[in-house]
């Protein structure tokens, strides 16, 4: 009797840092031990790129003249293709519609896949919790061209408005480490705009956060550290301010307070992918939850799904046992967990293959991750094990981490030109210290 070598596939959903861990891992493990030929590896995305979403904060606020589109999209979006070259990894740029678990079937936009493993890395998207006239008048800031957009948008509302004298207002909604580091950067941007051009006009930046604190979650010192740096650069902070609809041009409090704007910029919360909340997987409010080893759990013990399926990063819910609280949502945590991931699929491939009798499983074990928040210039607050590090040496440990990350996915001189590129650029655009 003949047995047909019938190739199996790994479908990963979303390139983001969680994804491309996967990928990346098990490319090189397909590879060494020459199971191209057996096991298919897809990596699925809509965009073409992959962002580095720890410095849109900087896109947004970098001015046409010390960098341009193509310039700052170098340096902050990387090709998936590059990434992924000399592995044995297809990469598909596709919208996913629908996923069929009990098929094992991926539906994206133009064609139909099949998976024996299923990795849900799809990341998030913004929550508007149905506040009204959120969507309709906040500007988003999670990808890319939303940073480059409300770069565009400042710039043109501060020219229009210092021509005729007015004053100039932006709100951002949200008291995480994204507005904290957005509201310090637009604040910095908008000193300079002032140095720069003749006619000028009176700006306001502010920040609402639903929360008793800002940063929520983060170390005690770090937060104290974070209202004193916002503080001396004049971005007004509103604590205990929860957003109850939005109009145009106003942002109505639960305190029947009023808060004008010309840029209303919404940072306040995100939700796992729509995609998500309609899979018989077992879930936490919006997001899946997932076991020890990463491994998605069915809505019900009953239910017979096709394959083995994982999640992580942003799409995923996962308890830290110590503390019985959700695992923050960091680029760090989303790249551990790729690793864990893609461990887990290869331990299984290799029980299938015969080159092991035994399957060992892996767990993510979350720790306490150093990590930094930049806030306008050249400071930065970071947080490593037990010491808090700011300042100037806060901003220089920030640039460490992303040439750690550029050297984790690039060739070695590839790396460190980008960085330099984007040293370069953000040396120019960091201008307070």
């Amino acid at each position: 009797m003949i047995e047909l070598n019938i190739m199996k596939n790994i479908v990963i959903i979303g390139a983001g840092f969680g994804g491309l861990s996967v990928a990346l891992n098990l490319g090189k493990n397909l590879k060494q031990y020459n199971l191209q030929n057996h096991y298919r590896l897809f990596l699925v995305d809509k965009n073409s790129y992959q962002t580095y979403t720890p410095t849109l904060y900087e896109a947004a606020t970098t001015s046409k003249e010390t960098a341009n589109y193509l310039d700052l999209k170098e340096i902050m979006a990387y090709p998936v293709k590059d990434l992924i070259a000399k592995l044995p990894i297809i990469f598909i740029q596709d919208k996913v519609l629908e996923l069929d678990l009990f098929n094992g079937d991926v539906h994206c936009q133009n064609q139909k896949l099949k998976f024996d493993y299923l990795v849900l890395a799809m990341g998030s998207e913004p929550n508007f919790y149905d506040i009204s006239g959120l969507e309709k008048y906040a500007m988003t800031f999670k990808t890319f061209l939303d940073a480059i957009k409300l770069r565009d948008r400042i710039l043109e509302l501060y020219l229009e408005k210092s021509a005729s004298k007015q004053d100039f207002k932006i709100a951002i909604g949200g008291g995480g480490p994204t507005s904290v580091e957005l509201a310090g950067e637009i604040q910095e941007w908008l000193f300079s705009l002032k140095q720069e051009i003749k006619q000028e006009c009176s700006t306001a930046v502010t920040m609402i956060q639903g929360g008793d604190t800002i940063l929520p979650g983060l170390d005690k010192r770090v937060i104290k550290k974070a209202v004193e740096r916002l503080k001396k650069l004049k971005v007004c902070v509103l604590t205990n301010a929860r957003v109850i609809e939005v109009q145009e041009k106003k942002v109505l409090l639960d305190s029947k307070k009023e808060i004008s704007y010309d840029i209303f910029v919404w940072t306040g919360g995100v939700k796992a992918s729509a995609l998500i909340s309609v899979l018989p997987l077992k879930k936490d409010r919006s997001k899946v939850l997932v076991a020890e080893e990463m491994e998605c759990l069915p809505q019900t013990p009953d239910l017979k799904l096709y394959g083995n399926i994982y999640g992580l990063g942003d799409a995923v819910c996962f308890y830290n046992p110590q503390t019985n609280l959700p695992v923050p949502m960091t680029a760090r945590s989303a790249i551990i967990q790729g690793g864990v991931v893609a461990k887990n699929i290869f331990e299984d491939i290799k029980l299938k293959e015969k080159i092991i009798k035994n399957k060992k499983s892996f767990i993510y074990e979350p720790y306490d991750y150093p990590y930094v928040t930049p806030i306008g210039g050249k400071y930065a607050i970071a947080k490593i094990g037990p010491f808090v590090v700011s300042g100037f040496l806060g901003w220089l440990f920030k640039g460490l981490v992303e040439l750690n990350y550029l050297l984790s996915i690039r060739p070695f001189f590839c790396a460190i030109r980008l960085w330099l590129k984007g040293l370069k650029i953000f040396i120019k655009n960091d201008r307070l210290g």
